[in-house]
């Protein structure tokens, strides 16, 4: 390779390293706030089932674009702990309660659940009290 090619190569890799440059996202902006909660999705899920389950004949769920679900993730060295607050629904979009939940996730990614608290009730509308246990 001459040096002309080399000069050419070198000002291209700069050039191309220049204009690509990776995205971080910091804990309270959207894009991580996302992904953890899609990451943690089955574990609230599960959670919001075991309380729920007494309660309502039908499984409410909750979704993290919707609005309502707060989070708050810790970093330590051994472990991240993460606190979601979400609004469970059911039907289309029937806001039955919120729930605040707190989980551990070690370093090798697994997830404890460390608290699970039932914040409210919202009363559900009349042509829906059928779901009620």
């Amino acid at each position: 390779m001459n040096v002309k090619s080399y000069i050419g190569l070198l000002l291209a890799v700069i050039i191309f390293s220049v204009l690509i440059q990776p995205v971080y996202a910091k804990p309270h902006e959207e894009p991580l706030k996302r992904l953890v909660l899609t990451l943690l999705a089955p574990n609230i899920q599960e959670q919001i089932n075991r309380y729920y389950e007494d309660k309502l004949t039908v499984s409410p769920t909750f979704s993290s674009f919707l609005g309502g679900t707060e989070l708050n993730v810790e970093y330590h060295p051994s472990h991240i702990d993460v606190n979601v607050t979400v609004i469970p629904y059911v039907g289309p979009h029937l806001d039955v309660g919120m729930d605040s939940m707190k989980f551990r996730i070690d370093n090798t990614g697994a997830v404890m659940v460390l608290k699970y608290k039932h914040i409210r009730d919202y009363e559900l509308l009349p042509n829906w009290q059928f779901i009620l246990r």
